[in-house]
């Protein structure tokens, strides 16, 4: 009885669900939209939610420089410039704030979902659908499409643009050409790691084609060639004899493979024209992106200076025909300056020590040894369906399980390439690195799940209770653990430190709530003082790694970037500066406990800023002088960064509870 019942329960449940990846491109196509919607909105949802991290606060920060100031000039530390201008052009349409600002990439990753229609012609409607599902939804992509850094954007882009390469080889319609040559810029223009994905795309090229020339008359299926190779003992009989017809074979299959597929240079010649706008449409929006403007670096630089008649910056370069090889050769200097500086990191690791060979390894061991960490755990806590399924995706479609297709083990070979990669050309070990893998992985995932769930549905057809049972189990225990992965790693991050996904430059946060107050107190209080920021440590007790003040007062104005506040150690406070320059609190700083002390008593700032790590701090007399302090950890791991914020009690907030 409950057996006749579950299979009826399932033979229910796949006739209402079969219409849905039925052969009909429409019913596909919607399907697409519908998961990318729900995407887009899980993205959007109480995107402002999380405090910024310290490297959202720092962009973010140079992009509300480049609205306010018009002044721009690319830096490799501060990653590509695409966020940094299209988070300007943000800001000039709505207020700074931290779900702006993250809003950008929260558009571009929830739309990366509809990338599976570009593989629509190697993909059976289900995997398509399925792909779609995995780029949406997969935890991993989920995090940090909700996190203003540019690892979704270069994916995404660079994805498109090998989907719209593998279209044009598919239909030969030169308008793939063009859209992958935009995309490409794109991706370049949102990190430089962009160039990683064009390297893997050639690795896994090289792969595929030793694979195809390798396996006699085009064999694509591993499993099929194995049948047709004789015993052992007959190959080693006949090895002598067979030499000359092996290399015929090789010549035989080299020749096929060119006759099924055009040939490179038929292509090259058909298309020239073509390659080369595409080409020239890479360049101009690489320009548009990388070109300085305002006063370039002197405009971003303390005191910035401004931009004068004689500076060539994009809009004179493109207004002016004169003017624009020299706008061309100083965009190019620039960035093959700082691409130089982006390498160097990696080819040092790479580097063989004075000491020798054997400790050049162990150095190498241990700088990538804690990037593979974190990128493994956060791989397995929060992507271990979608790396099992594509495991097994592959699996099937290499033994033949599934027709063979090349774009299987392709998207495979790059996915798997990026988990070794990635930790050693890095670095900072940090979960973002993910992204990179899941979003290739996304294609022979799909096929697993698909295998699995038309494995299902066999089983239901034959009356195979087991069969359907342990595939419907197996789609639901995944479903349940997406679904819980999401909600407690995603959109709850109170456990900071037992979240995969958290870098440990992220804020607390409890902090939410003073800097709402902060940007209230700003508001209402005029030209005033805001906010002080105090640390009065001296001499062997500074800590410049974590201190937020400057030790030396005659410093305070003093910065080789125009990073403001300027008395600030900038980087240890962030992302406090971005608050500061979005929310127009007037910050000052100080190093001498009397004097604090006697501020706090005479002028009352409403903010006051102090680090536990300062034993210079006169508590006693804050209390005294009517401020109530809340502590908030401002990194997962350092309690060096523990900040305490005093407020005024004038303006009302709660005592610590």
């Amino acid at each position: 009885m409950a057996e006749s019942s579950l299979l009826s329960a399932l033979h229910d449940f796949r006739d209402r669900t079969r219409s849905w990846f039925a052969d009909d491109p429409r019913a596909t196509v919607k399907l697409i939209v519908a998961v990318t919607l729900l995407g887009l909105v899980l993205r959007v949802a109480a995107l402002g939610s999380r405090v910024a991290h310290f490297d959202e606060g720092r962009v973010a920060y140079w992009a509300l420089h480049l609205r306010d100031s018009g002044s721009f000039a690319y830096r490799y530390i501060i990653h590509g410039p695409f966020i940094q201008h299209v988070d300007s052009w943000v800001f000039t349409l709505a207020a700074p704030t931290d779900f702006t600002m993250r809003l950008p990439v929260a558009i571009v990753g929830g739309l990366l979902p509809l990338t599976a229609l570009l593989f629509r012609r190697h993909l059976r409607s289900d995997e398509t659908v399925f792909m779609a599902a995995f780029l949406a939804l997969n935890p991993v992509l989920l995090y940090f499409s909700r996190f203003m850094r540019s690892d979704v954007l270069v994916a995404a882009f660079m994805f498109t643009a090998f989907g719209l390469l593998v279209r044009f080889v598919d239909t030969r319609k030169a308008r793939y050409l063009y859209g992958a040559g935009a995309f490409m810029a794109f991706g370049f223009a949102s990190k430089e790691n962009a160039i990683v994905y064009v390297l893997t795309w050639f690795g896994a090229t090289g792969l595929l084609l030793a694979k195809v020339l390798v396996l006699p008359n085009g064999y694509r299926d591993a499993v099929a060639f194995l049948r047709t190779v004789p015993g052992i003992g007959a190959i080693w009989r006949r090895v002598a004899g067979r030499v000359r017809a092996d290399v015929g074979l090789v010549v035989t299959t080299v020749r096929s493979f060119r006759d099924r597929h055009d040939s490179a240079a038929s292509v090259l010649a058909a298309y020239a024209s073509h390659i080369v706008l595409a080409a020239l449409v890479f360049g101009l929006i690489s320009l548009f992106f990388y070109a300085p403007r305002g006063a370039g670096v002197a405009g971003i630089e303390h005191p910035p200076a401004p931009a004068a008649s004689g500076d060539v910056n994009f809009w004179s370069g493109v207004t002016n025909p004169s003017l624009f090889p020299e706008l061309v050769q100083t965009t190019w200097e620039r960035v093959a300056d700082q691409y130089s500086e982006w390498f160097s990191p990696a080819s040092e690791k790479a580097t063989t020590t004075e000491t020798g060979l054997v400790e050049s390894i162990e150095t190498f061991y241990e700088s990538v040894d804690g990037h593979y960490e974190v990128l493994l755990k956060a791989l397995g806590y929060t992507a271990a369906p979608l790396l099992l399924f594509s495991v097994f995706g592959y699996a099937v479609d290499r033994l033949g399980i599934v027709e063979p297709r090349h774009l299987i083990p392709f998207a495979a070979y790059g996915g798997y390439v990026s988990i070794l990669g990635y930790p050693i050309g890095t670095d900072i070990g940090a979960p973002w690195l993910a992204v990179h893998v899941v979003v290739p992985l996304s294609i022979p995932a799909a096929v697993g799940l698909a295998a699995v769930v038309r494995w299902g549905n066999e089983s239901l057809s034959a009356d195979d209770v087991t069969g359907a049972a342990i595939a419907a189990a197996i789609v639901l225990l995944v479903t349940a653990l997406v679904v819980n992965t999401t909600v407690t790693r995603v959109y709850t991050n109170e456990h900071l430190e037992g979240n995969s996904l958290v870098q440990y430059a992220q804020p607390q946060e409890s902090l939410r709530a003073d800097l709402a107050e902060m940007d209230r107190i700003a508001t209402a209080n005029g030209n005033g003082t805001d906010l002080v920021m105090y640390h009065g440590e001296r001499g062997d007790a500074y800590d410049g790694d974590d201190a937020y003040v400057k030790e030396d007062r005659g410093e305070w104005n003093d910065s080789w970037w125009n990073t403001r506040p300027t008395c600030l150690q900038w980087h240890n406070s962030l992302p406090l500066p971005w608050y500061y320059a979005a929310d127009d609190v007037n910050v000052s700083c100080e190093n001498r406990p009397d004097t604090l002390a006697e501020q706090a008593r005479a002028d009352q700032p409403p903010i006051i800023i102090t680090q536990r790590i300062d034993s210079t701090v006169p508590d006693e007399q804050l209390e005294a002088a009517g401020y109530t302090p809340k502590t908030h950890r401002m990194r997962t791991k350092y309690s060096s960064n523990d900040m305490t914020v005093w407020i005024h009690e004038s303006y009302g907030r709660e005592p610590n509870r």
